[in-house]
Order: C-alpha cells, then structure tokens, then sequence
C-alpha cells in the first residue's frame, strides 16, 4: 500500500513544480498536492493549460523502480484510471475514451489531461479535469465539463482523492504485472481501432497512412500498413481519416 497524502493549497504557479521540489528533496511516492488556481499550469510540450476556478489541479509523486524504458506506460495507465472514476461516478461508458497518450475524451471533447514529467529516480505526475468550467485555449480537440455529464456534489479534495487512489491502485498492479495487463482493457476504451489513420512522425517529413491496431503490450501505439505492423513509441501528431461524427 501507498499513502496517499493530499496537501490543498489556495493558489500556486503550477501543482507539478511544486512537487518537483518536493521529491527533489526526497518525499516519498504518495505525496500529492492539488490548488483551486494555477497561474502557470502547463500541458504536454509546455503548452498552457488554461486553470480555471472550479476544475482539479493535481500532481503526485511516484518513484518507479523499473527500466525507464517503461516509464511512458505511466501515462496510459494514469488516463485509464482517471477514465474508470469518471464512469464510477455516471459518464456513459460508451460516450468516454482515451486519446493516445494522456487525453481523456467524452463526447470527443477533451475532459481531462495528463502530463508526466520524468526525472533521474521519480516521475511528477501532472492531472487536469474540467468539473465547473470549459477552458477557453481549444486546440483540435473540443473540450467539455464533468458537470454536464453527472450530477456531481463532490467537492475538488473528494474528486482527488478517488483519482489518486485509482491511480495507485493501479499503479501498483501495473508494477507487479507489468502493461499486458491493462493491454485489453485500454484497447477497449478506444473508438476507432481498425479505422484508417495518418501520422507523422518527427524525424519523417512525409505523413504514414495505416490501420490502427491498438495498442501493444508494451504501450506503444500499433499501425499495419500494408502487410506490415509497426509500433511507434513518439508520435508527433495523428488524425484518423474517417471524420469523428
């Protein structure tokens, strides 16, 4: 077991920097800091995250002892938690997906985010989840509010901590019986496998069309083309070809 132990601040410039400094000064995995307001939340690749009054601001503190190899896994199994307490408390299972690697969508809007920092001995886990207010800052991906979707009387503590005890449940199974695990489970969150799909990759100037197969066992992302599977481990961005209805 894991103590989970859940420190509330007012305001902050980001929950992630703060347990940066945290574990930089050696608090233990289970340390977990939330604030009403970030005034520099930020996204994957140090995108803003727009962080309204109202929604979760959350980080915590992990310190994995497998091959870091591994460690991008984290960020499924973390989007996949959040994905199961969102149905526990009443969003349609058949309305909620994942988005590859750590976008959580109902209705193809973006309702949560996961951002996983990685240093040499600890991981900074980073979620955003949209619970009053919409964000304004809309890329391609709509975003939307757990509000609209369940009558929710749970406060922000009450909604951090049933996410931080999924996420180290199973964290915890994910550390004992490795990805395979959660291969099957995850795969059937996704809405468009076996659909045409175009990647591009960043070292690749010209676009890969392919079926998307899912995810391997080892997390990565699973093409075909042609006769040919392949698995692609950084992706820079993706589209499906069959426009979302």
């Amino acid at each position: 077991m894991i103590d989970i132990n859940l420190k509330v601040y007012k305001t902050c410039s980001s929950t992630n920097d703060i347990a940066f400094k945290e574990a930089q000064n050696g608090s233990s995995e289970g340390n977990s800091f939330l604030s009403y307001i970030q005034t520099k939340g930020r996204g994957r690749n140090n995108s803003n995250w727009e962080s309204l009054k109202g929604n979760l601001f959350l980080s915590t503190i992990i310190r994995p002892e497998k091959n870091k190899s591994l460690w991008h896994q984290l960020s499924l199994i973390v989007g996949f938690s959040i994905l199961e307490v969102l149905i526990k408390f009443g969003v349609d299972r058949n309305n909620i997906e994942l988005k590859w690697p750590n976008d959580v969508l109902v209705d193809k809007k973006k309702i949560s985010g996961v951002l996983l920092e990685a240093f040499d001995n600890f991981i900074i886990i980073g979620i955003g989840l949209n619970i009053l207010k919409i964000p304004k800052n809309e890329t391609k991906w709509k975003t939307t509010k757990l509000n609209n979707y369940i009558k929710n009387d749970k406060c922000v503590e009450e909604i951090a901590y049933e996410i931080l005890n999924k996420t180290f449940h199973n964290y915890l199974i994910w550390k004992e019986r490795n990805f395979i695990f959660f291969q099957d489970r995850i795969n059937s969150t996704f809405k468009n496998i076996n659909e045409e799909i175009e990647i591009k990759l960043s070292n690749i100037n010209k676009p890969i069309a392919g079926i998307f197969l899912g995810l391997a066992e080892t997390g990565a992302f699973k093409i075909k083309v042609g006769d040919k599977i392949s698995e692609y481990y950084s992706i820079e961005s993706f589209s499906f070809l069959k426009a979302d209805s």
